[in-house]
């Protein structure tokens, strides 16, 4: 614990959104950009020295990508009607325009591609600091992270993370960027034509696939899995294309079909054990406020006991009377089906079947169970968009209680299951607070 709060205090002081003084200021993100172009381009010279290519060539091409970043966000705001960075669509769209400039000179298209491809990966290191500074493409609250301040909000972070400690994946992106980079220089005397710019290909699809679990901030999904990890899939398969070796294309076929079969299986085995959908589906959610209506009739009829209930896919719910500065109401607890621990996800159930419930007074143990103060229970839900703003409040508020009870030395119930099991047998007494758990 001693090195994790030794790291903490560290990671703690990179958060920022500006450089400079108050006489003038300069935005982190666009300094970390400029930055990294300026060491790409270092990069770019040096492997075309030392692979031998023409080096006006890899100047031009240098200017040809610092062109393309600025077309294509003006290309994506025209499309869309509002300014998004998204540094894997920009690398895509960069590496179209080298290789149709390269196509254009009469130069060998793989043979550059390979020079361009490690300086690519470090303007994408130095883009995933920016993001670290900044708090962009954040990770999940962790014990090891950083703790970004309250004048961030005003310059895109979400509010409710505010004070929460994330882990900082977009640090331990950068790091495997740069590694892929330094590896590509080394090869470049060495590999055939093609075969640096394959590597940067399959290298950042594996990496980028992979980080995508650590994220924290929402992006959109497709068929279960986000779209950047399916851009990574397509550049894996751009990868292999790339390397197959002598053209065998009945081995190529056969082997793409088992590949294309793994992900069909591995996509229905997700949706199949993925409960997220169906719990958070109008019918449950509403059989689920009528269960907690239920359980607080029951407690009123016999208030000295916890009532307990349970829906039809299992998500049980502990009802107690309770008298709060928000009124009369009850002390909900929670816990999804088969112990599961999913605390973004209970607190997206909470949220949206329970809008009387106040966020404000959300904990949740160890043991997974999360508890609320609700003033009036078995109504009808709010709007979706103001379901989804209160469950990440929810969420927010929870990740920094559990934060600050670990940071405090709250220690747990030395047998959390078993205080589990024993609360929604109703065998736990029922504490009484004045509108807080």
């Amino acid at each position: 614990m001693p090195m994790t709060a030794a790291m903490n205090q560290l990671l703690d002081q990179i958060p920022r959104t500006r450089f400079g003084s108050a006489a003038r200021q300069v935005p982190a993100f666009r300094t970390c950009g400029v930055a990294g172009f300026y060491f790409a381009v270092a990069a770019a010279l040096g492997g075309g020295l030392l692979a031998g290519r023409s080096l006006p060539v890899v100047a031009a091409l240098c200017l040809v990508c610092a062109l393309s970043f600025f077309a294509y966000t003006y290309l994506r705001r025209w499309v869309t009607g509002h300014e998004k960075l998204v540094l894997l669509e920009h690398v895509w769209f960069a590496e179209a325009c080298v290789a149709g400039a390269v196509w254009a000179l009469g130069e060998p298209v793989g043979a550059y591609l390979d020079v361009i491809a490690p300086a690519m990966a470090i303007f994408l290191a130095w883009g995933r600091t920016g993001c670290l500074l900044v708090g962009c493409c954040h990770g999940h609250p962790s014990s090891l992270g950083i703790v970004y301040p309250e004048g961030h909000v005003r310059d895109g972070f979400p509010g409710h993370l505010v004070g929460v400690r994330l882990f900082p994946v977009q640090a331990l992106e950068a790091a495997g960027l740069v590694a892929i980079s330094v590896t590509g220089l080394v090869a470049l005397p060495f590999a055939a034509p093609g075969r640096v710019f394959a590597w940067f290909l399959a290298a950042y699809a594996v990496l980028r696939f992979g980080t995508e679990s650590l994220r924290g901030d929402e992006r959109p999904h497709l068929l279960g899995l986000s779209v950047p990890r399916w851009m990574s899939l397509a550049e894996l398969a751009l990868a292999l294309w790339l390397c197959r070796g002598e053209a065998l294309p009945g081995r190529d076929l056969t082997l793409l079909g088992f590949l294309l079969a793994g992900l069909a299986a591995a996509l229905a085995a997700r949706r199949y054990f993925d409960t997220g959908p169906a719990l958070l589906a109008p019918a449950h959610l509403a059989e689920l406020r009528g269960v907690v209506a239920a359980a607080g009739e029951a407690n009123r009829s016999d208030p000295g006991r916890v009532a307990l209930r349970t829906t039809s896919l299992g998500v049980r719910v502990g009802a107690s009377a309770e008298n709060g500065d928000g009124g009369t109401g009850l002390h909900l607890s929670l816990s999804l089906p088969d112990d599961r621990r999913d605390l973004p996800l209970l607190c997206e159930v909470a949220a949206h079947a329970l809008p009387g419930a106040r966020l404000e007074t959300g904990r949740a143990s160890t043991a997974g169970v999360l508890h609320l103060f609700s003033v009036h229970e078995g109504q009808g839900s709010g709007s979706a968009s103001d379901s989804a703003r209160r469950a990440r409040e929810l969420y927010g508020a929870v990740a920094r209680q559990l934060q600050h009870d670990d940071a405090e030395g709250v220690a747990p119930p030395p047998d959390p299951d078993a205080v589990r099991r024993g609360y929604f047998e109703g065998r736990m007494p029922v504490r009484r607070t004045a509108g807080t758990l």
